[in-house]
């Protein structure tokens, strides 16, 4: 039976999902942020705004890569969990939980204190504003929730309605206040000094203000539903942000320069704070206060309700990953929608909304910026790591991501140092604390629980004493497992070690893992027959997956080996891996030093050639040659092949390196110049029995995962070859040379 494969129809154009964009970045934030920042930065808001939509593009076109290389539901903490791992993945969703969350709050805030201005100034209440502010505040948030929990939705039309209104009362109000600059004989002197406060204020209004460039992200995931995607949403990204760009920047300027009123107009927006659009609007245009009144209570309900919506359906897919406690990913019955996932983010949002805009804009601006230079990352990162991934856009230089995260780790600096304060430090601070927290103590062994369930294991021997060096050797293939099991065994007997020998029962992805079949005995059979053989301390466990890879990692994390040691028959099928479906991610995920065998002629080890340029993989092939050398009284050559005679020295580093690891066995050392270094290493190899290599000093997933040198090498010799590779960390994966 053929799969039938269920996908949206491709019926959004270039306009709709610009459309999308612009909606989803002019909110709240230009309404209530803009006096605040021109406060900050004086005149120089201008740059700020325009430096926030370049540093934002350079986000967006990673946005745009990574949704069109993984386009899975989660977006940004899936693509960040590819590139790190469990716990930062993890890290990104709990984040972005927050920032959506808090965004909210300041959307709510702001509603406060424009419906506050609504009953004082125009209907002459005599109240406190700042109590009723509050007041307002967490009674629309409350009703909003409660929405949300109905399931009522804003329609596409009601939506389309919302972001026009804002687009047209911005838009014309800013031609007003230009105009009205413009006429005035000294129009200029209202933006002098352009920079009262230096790059200092222009980087924290940056900082401040960054929340309201946060929205592009969802063209991204409407690329399931778009035409011609990989042209159409970088190019929404682009068009969507420099309108919003545009509009921010007309707005500012009419805000600065079309206000007289005895002093600096940016000192006084500052001092307006929030109210500063509403109270000087009449200034600039007929009915303008009420105008921009409505534009901020229709932003921010509008805003609101989305961001109620879009944190919830965060932290109901973080407790759907097995991340945070099941029950908070489960629908009500009667609304069908997460109840308990809404009322937690209600429960954050009406905490936050209590406090300080400023502050609750920054503590959403630091979480945004941190999930966005982790998605700068990632695309970095998973170009060298997964080089296989199919990606209908590509940034086209990988030094603007780079460039994106230096740019925003330095506004977030001045964000916290000049405006946020230790508040917003200690808010962050305690927010990433508690989520790891929450994941060293219940998520990571839920996922594990959770890979259990898909891998289970039917099977499970281990040695009575355990020894202080495991090894892990996956089997498959009867003809090479007990090759692979006699290899293992060597290393073993000379580090005091013992073997967990493992085999994984692969089923078909239509059947079910609780199934009896005749297939999983034979594999018991097969692994109790295999532990007979080996002379060293041994046991083996029997699994059951729909993939092979997946059930081995999941060994990997449970057992915590030492080293893994896997059989490679020297070809793939497959175009999009290098060594194997099964190998690739292992080599990729391993959280443990991984050797690739690929099994030559049989015979004694007398011989053992390790080509080496140094580095930390090389490291792990001169340990495992000492093992194998020490095991049959062989003798070990280290060789360097370089391009000319200038590499010598760089190849006698790389000796000596190797040299103080072989202390106790025979070394020898050999440079030869050639130009195809792959050639000249097979023509030596000819002399020798066994070859054993480690990456080069460049980084590891360049050269295995490329194919650029082991790979290569293993394919075009009969000879046994050993590819080993050292479990590298986070701060050895961005030494990228």
């Amino acid at each position: 039976m053929q799969e039938v494969k269920v996908s949206l129809s491709r019926e959004l154009d270039l306009l709709d999902i610009v459309t999308i964009g612009i909606a989803g970045m002019i909110g709240a934030g230009i309404f209530a942020l803009t006096g605040i920042a021109s406060g900050i930065a004086g005149p120089a808001i201008l740059l700020a705004f325009l430096f926030n939509g370049i540093i934002s593009t350079l986000t967006g076109l990673s946005y745009a890569e990574l949704g069109s290389a993984i386009p899975q539901a989660g977006g940004g903490y899936v693509w960040i969990k590819e590139a790190f791992g469990e716990y930062m993945g993890f890290i990104a969703g709990w984040c972005d939980w927050l920032a959506h969350s808090v965004a909210c709050s300041l959307y709510a805030v702001t509603f406060g204190a424009f419906f506050s201005e609504f009953l004082v100034k125009f209907l002459g209440l005599n109240i406190s504003q700042k109590i009723i502010s509050l007041i307002s505040s967490l009674i629309i948030v409350t009703l909003l929730a409660y929405v949300n929990y109905k399931g009522v939705k804003e329609t596409g039309r009601i939506g389309n309605v919302v972001t026009l209104t804002k687009v047209v009362i911005l838009v014309v109000f800013a031609l007003f206040g230009i105009y009205k600059t413009l006429i005035k004989p000294d129009w200029t002197q209202s933006f002098t000094p352009f920079m009262p406060n230096g790059w200092v204020g222009v980087l924290s209004a940056m900082g401040l203000t960054f929340i309201a460039f946060e929205g592009y992200e969802i063209i991204v995931q409407s690329s399931e539903e778009v035409k011609n995607p990989e042209k159409n949403i970088p190019k929404a990204i682009i068009i969507s942000l420099w309108i919003v760009v545009t509009i921010y920047i007309m707005t500012a300027f009419a805000l600065i320069g079309a206000i007289d009123v005895g002093i600096p107009s940016w000192v006084y927006l500052g001092k307006l704070k929030e109210f500063s659009m509403i109270r000087i609007a009449n200034l600039i245009m007929p009915f303008g206060s009420i105008l921009i009144l409505i534009g901020g209570l229709v932003s921010t309900i509008s805003a609101m309700n989305a961001t109620i919506y879009s944190s919830s359906r965060v932290v109901f897919g973080l407790s759907r990953d097995y991340y945070l406690p099941r029950f908070l990913s489960r629908i009500n019955k009667k609304t069908m929608t997460p109840h308990y996932a809404i009322f937690f983010s209600y429960v954050i949002i009406a905490i936050m909304s209590l406090l300080p805009i400023e502050t609750v804009a920054s503590a959403s601006d630091i979480m945004f910026l941190i999930l966005f230079i982790m998605v700068n990352a990632t695309v970095i990162v998973l170009r060298y790591k997964r080089p296989d991934l199919k990606r209908a856009y590509k940034v086209p230089l990988l030094v603007l991501p780079f460039m994106a995260i230096i740019l925003q780790m330095l506004i977030g600096y001045y964000l916290i140092a000049e405006i946020g304060g230790l508040t917003v430090l200690e808010i962050t601070m305690l927010w990433i604390l508690m989520g790891s927290l929450i994941y060293f103590a219940y998520s990571e062994k839920e996922i594990i629980r959770k890979v259990e369930e898909e891998a289970p294991t039917v099977y499970e021997e281990f040695p009575i004493k355990k020894r202080k060096f495991t090894i892990l050797v996956p089997v498959a293939n009867p003809k090479f497992a007990e090759r692979l099991i006699k290899f293992a065994e060597k290393i073993a007997k000379v580090r005091n070690g013992e073997i967990i020998v493992l085999n994984v029962v692969t089923l078909p992805g239509q059947t079910p893992l609780s199934a009896e079949v005749e297939i999983v005995e034979r594999a018991k059979e097969f692994v109790h027959n295999l532990l007979t053989k080996i002379n060293v301390p041994s046991g083996g466990i029997v699994k059951i997956g729909h993939k092979a890879s997946d059930a081995i990692l999941n060994v990997v994390n449970e057992l915590k080996p030492d080293l893994t040691i896997i059989g490679w028959r020297g070809r793939t099928f497959r175009k999009d891996y290098i060594l194997g479906s099964t190998i690739d991610p292992i080599l990729l995920k391993a959280k443990c030093d991984v050797l690739v065998v690929k099994f030559g002629e049989e015979k004694k080890v007398e011989k053992i050639l390790v080509p080496t340029a140094g580095g930390v993989h090389a490291t792990l092939s001169a340990e495992i040659a000492k093992c194998l050398a020490e095991y049959g009284n062989a003798e070990i050559t280290l060789l360097y092949v370089g391009k000319d005679e200038s590499k010598r020295k760089v190849a006698e580093k790389a000796f000596d390196s190797a040299e103080k690891i072989l202390k106790g066995v025979k070394v020898k050392k050999l440079f030869v110049v050639a130009e195809n270094t792959v050639e000249k290493i097979v023509e030596i190899a000819e002399d020798y029995d066994l070859i054993v290599i480690g990456a080069t000093s460049r980084h590891f997933l360049k050269n295995f995962l490329m194919g650029v040198f082991p790979e290569k090498i293993a394919k075009k010799t009969n000879k046994t070859v050993v590819m080993a590779r050292k479990y590298v960390r986070l701060k050895d994966m961005i030494k990228i040379r």
